[in-house]
């Protein structure tokens, strides 16, 4: 284990380097910061940085933690599931990425398009959801972070899971999306170097036929040694279903398409996708696996692979976790809190308390709104911490709460005869119905309604699956049943930048002085 002040030490090296780092790309622009750009990064991000920085958002610290507990649990279906489970999502988003580009070329965020698309109970629902997802996925970048520091250094849970969102939050107020995007590309660059690193450390120091025979011991060898494992299965299908509210409903990625180039926004996502496969495959097999075959007495499984990389490397393989972890809190946590910022800023002040705000002080708002928001997710977290809820059932339960706004959402943005009524009632029943049967599934297998039962597999993968049938059969069966057909053609010039309202402004202000 690594000392208290060292974690404290990594903290405040993090935060003080990339905000410095902030401030002088902010002296060296040629231009003023603008709303507009602080909100989209001036839409002209090419297919390489955009690319870097959708695999460091994807990312998360439970990316890193969850990975590893996967493999550690489950054997070598645990890596495969997790990746591949995780993967899809960001391959099937560059789709509705192309297609939010045509249909809403100055859109700030998705819920400005569903604004105009739908009618304002959908665009008020569907903010509902796109503030749950940038909650839950915030607390679990902060959870992560958290039990990495306590479990290497030992420093106070509570206080790291407060500390941390400090270390992304001040450099993103100062620099918007255009900081989350370069510290996006360092991040990945650091991330890819150590995982290398931890590959051959544990390759050269252990080699195959050790760990197969470790896992060939075990009580449960049968499981950990075959991809037809029952419950690396069952992780796999809660995974990807529940990973699909987390793209689809997260404006981090909608953003990301938003400021990429025309040319670069359906590329970075294949791009991004395929190449972030290989971060949570390799981390769950060469920690987690390889935990698991030496019979590494971890405790807690989301705390293996801090503890496996200590083990492997001592002291420098806590520094190298540390280090690797905590590019994934910066770039997950940057990325969601200009998500939040972009749809408080676009979708309630600037549409429902100030439309004429100038583009000084909407950004003034933003800078605001951003500060506010990284802080009290410490607050949430510790919360979280104090009432016994953990990394991996939040990870596992994201998808109840915010996927039922998946296929609604999605057909909206593709198929002209989606309706407001279906695709209201698919969203808010599909999640509903999901609680109620993650809720009776855990009383009716395990006799009780609580984290623990609330936490079983088989309770989270009905809920899971609940939520996507429901949403579906109503939204897409409504449809079918309507005669309704929207015209995407006449909704394409009703969205205009920040700045073209401001330049708009002025020309009817100096109208109305002649």
């Amino acid at each position: 284990m690594l000392s208290t002040s060292t974690g404290y030490l990594i903290l405040f090296i993090f935060g003080s380097f990339f905000t410095i780092l902030t401030i002088v790309m902010q002296r060296r622009r040629k231009t003023a910061m603008t709303a507009e750009q602080f909100s989209t990064a001036g839409r002209n991000v090419g297919v390489g940085l955009a690319s870097a920085s959708i695999i460091a958002a994807w990312t998360w610290a439970a990316t890193l933690m969850m990975s590893s507990s996967t493999g550690f649990q489950y054997g070598i279906s645990g890596p495969y599931w997790y990746a591949a489970g995780a993967c899809i999502q960001v391959l099937l988003f560059a789709i509705v990425a192309i297609h939010l580009k045509r249909k809403a070329p100055k859109a700030h965020t998705f819920l400005e398009f569903i604004g105009k698309r739908f009618d304002k109970k959908n665009h008020k629902l569907m903010m509902v959801f796109a503030l749950m997802t940038n909650i839950i996925v915030t607390s679990m970048v902060i959870l992560g972070g958290a039990i990495a520091l306590n479990s290497l250094t030992g420093m106070n849970i509570y206080i790291a899971a407060f500390l941390i969102p400090l270390t992304f939050t001040i450099y993103t107020m100062i620099g918007g999306l255009k900081a989350s995007f370069i510290a996006d590309y360092l991040n990945t660059v650091m991330i890819f170097v150590i995982l290398t690193i931890f590959a051959a450390a544990v390759y050269m120091q252990f080699g195959v036929q050790t760990v197969y025979e470790g896992l060939r011991s075990l009580p449960e060898s049968q499981q950990m040694l075959t991809m037809a494992s029952i419950p690396g299965l069952l992780f796999g299908m809660i995974n990807i279903i529940g990973n699909f509210g987390t793209v689809f409903v997260d404006q981090s990625y909608w953003q990301r398409a938003i400021a990429s180039k025309d040319s670069a926004a359906s590329k970075a996502y294949i791009y991004g996708g395929i190449a972030w496969f290989s971060i949570p495959f390799a981390i769950a097999t060469f920690l987690g696996v390889t935990a698991a075959g030496l019979g590494l007495n971890v405790g807690d499984p989301d705390a293996s692979a801090p503890l496996m990389a200590a083990h492997v490397l001592g002291t420098v393989g806590s520094i190298l976790f540390l280090v690797m972890l905590f590019m994934a809190v910066m770039s997950t946590g940057a990325a969601e809190l200009t998500a939040i910022t972009n749809i408080i800023v676009t979708d309630i002040y600037r549409k429902s308390i100030n439309p004429l705000a100038s583009s000084a002080k909407t950004l003034k708002v933003s800078r605001i709104v951003t500060l506010s928001f990284g802080l009290a997710m410490g607050v949430f977290s510790v919360l979280l911490f104090s009432i016994g809820i953990g990394l991996g059932f939040v990870y596992m339960a994201m998808g109840i709460f915010v996927s039922g706004a998946v296929i609604p959402l999605t057909i909206g943005l593709l198929w002209k005869r989606a309706t407001n009524n279906g695709c209201f009632w698919g969203a808010l029943l599909g999640m509903v119905s999901g609680v109620t049967v993650w809720n009776v599934s855990a009383y009716v297998m395990h006799g009780a309604i609580n984290v623990e039962s609330l936490g079983h597999l088989h309770s989270m993968l009905f809920g899971n699956l609940t939520v996507f049938i429901v949403s579906g059969v109503i939204s897409i069966g409504h449809a079918l049943m309507s005669n309704e057909q929207f015209d995407f053609e006449a909704m394409k010039d009703s969205f205009k930048s920040f700045d073209d309202e401001q330049e708009e402004l002025i020309v009817v202000a100096k109208k109305e002085v002649v």
